[in-house]
């Protein structure tokens, strides 16, 4: 894992080419700041976190020309705003949305203000499409769906700071990125095939932890959002000897105590994790915990 920050525009021209593929950057920011983190998964691919100041990153024919390379590029982006531009294209950049861009044509990258991504990174050979097909994805924002919900899942997984990034085992999470990302292209709606059991189960923990405020959150909502049977979906957790409805009531109950202790009033903690009835929120948590959410918010508050 390498982690890089620059206070300055040549530095970061410097992080990104180091990171990527060479490129120049531009920023009218007098207090510029960027930082990024890398993951190697394998030779050939990487997953890296990028949060930057405003800024133009852009790569020219004379880059391309200086120093030839032949990915791709997937900026998976989660806060602020952007742009991708490439063949004469522009893909608009805004939290939960994606965009793909080749670094053997010349492109910008355009961020008017603070923003964060992850930049999923393959060669160009691992996506078994037609390079007509490929260059017309270019330059516009990748379908959405549930492969691409599972890419940008398995991406955030993947960095460092989440909870199970522990074992994940490299080669096959990056085997995974590189099947997810052939089904976004292709079109594909269908999760299950692109991954094996042990990157779909920590897909899909990561799906729910993503969505414990929301009350509809519920085992078939989940096995629908990838596209797999609920009996799959129970068979995996199984295996671990789990079960989906039991691990979504446990990461709510942890939310909410989470909430609790920060200061977080009862009523709006239980709605925060996802609890639409006090009653049953105050039963769950008591049994999980052996203390009331009140008596817990009120010892925090002491």
């Amino acid at each position: 894992m390498s982690q890089v920050e620059v206070t300055s525009v040549s530095g970061w021209a410097e992080a990104c080419s180091s990171a990527f593929v060479p490129l120049r950057v531009r920023s009218a920011s007098p207090r510029f700041s960027a930082s990024l983190q890398q993951r190697v998964l394998s030779p050939e691919v990487s997953l890296t976190r990028v949060q930057s100041g405003a800024s133009e990153v852009f790569r020219s024919d004379r880059l391309i020309a200086q120093h030839p390379r032949d990915d791709l590029l997937v900026s998976l982006h989660r806060s602020g705003t952007g742009a991708v531009l490439q063949h004469d294209r522009e893909a608009t950049l805004k939290a939960g949305s994606a965009a793909l861009y080749d670094a053997a044509s010349p492109y910008t990258l355009v961020f008017p203000g603070e923003m964060s991504e992850i930049v999923l990174q393959v060669p160009r050979r691992s996506i078994p499409v037609g390079t007509r097909a490929l260059t017309n994805l270019t330059g516009r924002p990748l379908p959405g769906g549930g492969a691409l919900r599972a890419l940008m899942t398995l991406a955030e997984c993947t960095m460092p700071g989440h909870s199970g990034d522990h074992e994940l085992q490299e080669p096959a999470v990056a085997d995974a990125l590189v099947s997810l990302l052939t089904a976004v292209v292709a079109g594909s709606t269908q999760v299950a095939p692109a991954l094996d059991s042990h990157v779909l189960a920590l897909t899909v923990r990561g799906f729910i932890d993503q969505h414990l405020g929301d009350p509809l959150l519920h085992p078939e909502s989940v096995a629908r959002a990838h596209h797999v049977s609920l009996r799959l979906l129970q068979k995996i957790f199984a295996q671990s000897g789990d079960s989906p409805a039991a691990f979504i009531r446990r990461r709510r109950l942890e939310a909410a105590r989470r909430l609790l202790v920060a200061g977080e009033h009862v009523g709006r903690a239980a709605a925060l994790s996802g609890f639409n009835d006090a009653d049953t929120f105050r039963r769950a948590f008591q049994r999980q915990f052996g203390v009331s959410p009140s008596s817990l918010n009120r010892s925090v508050g002491a």
